[in-house]
């Protein structure tokens, strides 16, 4: 009995290593480095809350992916799109080459009465938040129809988290939060575009085309190394994606599906 019991003891440990091991791999194989696509020619990217992702081109046109994977795009009609976000609620919004707002739904397009706009973002609670090509931010509670500016100028991007904080791009780089009517600066500067996560990562994509990401709401950001090149910058619940500086789509995959 007392030999027995020497043999079992070993073969609980070598089980107990065994898992430990299987969840360092399960852990790892959850998240994926940066790598670039073979689509090109791009501008900006958007996710939808069912991943579905969302580019415009280059040269006004927009592309939806047939799946999640991103392996094959369908083109959307007509063109002369910029920039590009998707809504909680899945309608597409984008900004025109000649700063107008749109909105795609069900199928059709609907210009929004507002013109000048350099970036979109749209908030959980519905809310549309602007940026002017002027600098100024603006939103909206009413899909569109209404909008009151809250600053003159001096921002030139935009993304809302979660929660509801608005996280903006100033034209010299630095990265602000507003949130309970309350201006915060970050230590963030030199950004170049912003996009916030479902689960409140933040991503920013620096003007020298590094990446960057905090998780514990912009009290630090840590570099991602193996990104180069990045220009613009989409999140969605199964990672992140990219425009390069050339146009390349680039992304980033975490989800236990993949």
């Amino acid at each position: 009995m007392q030999i027995a019991h020497q043999i079992r003891r070993p073969s609980k440990i070598l089980l107990l290593g065994l898992l430990l091991l299987c969840g360092l791999f399960s852990a790892m194989s959850q998240a994926e480095i940066w790598h670039s696509t073979k689509t090109n020619g791009m501008n900006d990217a958007a996710l939808a809350p069912n991943g579905i992702i969302w580019l415009t081109g280059r040269n006004g046109a927009i592309w939806m992916s047939d799946n999640i994977y991103g392996s094959s795009f369908t083109l959307i009609k007509p063109g002369g799109f910029g920039r590009i976000t998707v809504a909680p609620d899945s309608v597409v919004w984008t900004t025109g080459i000649d700063g107008s707002l749109w909105k795609f739904t069900s199928g059709t397009w609907t210009e929004i009465a507002e013109n000048g706009i350099a970036d979109v973002a749209i908030a959980p609670d519905g809310k549309v938040w602007l940026v002017k090509r002027s600098g100024a931010i603006s939103f909206s509670s009413d899909q569109g129809k209404n909008f009151t500016q809250i600053t003159d100028n001096g921002f030139k991007r935009i993304s809302v988290a979660p929660d509801g904080a608005v996280w903006v791009v100033a034209t010299n780089g630095v990265l602000w939060k507003f949130a309970k009517e309350n201006w915060i600066q970050t230590t963030a500067n030199g950004i170049g575009d912003v996009a916030i996560a479902p689960n409140g990562l933040i991503w920013l994509a620096a003007k020298n085309g590094a990446v960057w990401s905090s998780s514990d709401d912009g009290v630090t950001f840590n570099q991602d190394e193996h990104a180069t090149g990045i220009e613009n910058i989409a999140a969605g619940r199964s990672g992140a994606w990219a425009v390069g500086l050339d146009g390349t789509l680039w992304r980033k995959l975490f989800s236990p599906q993949f």
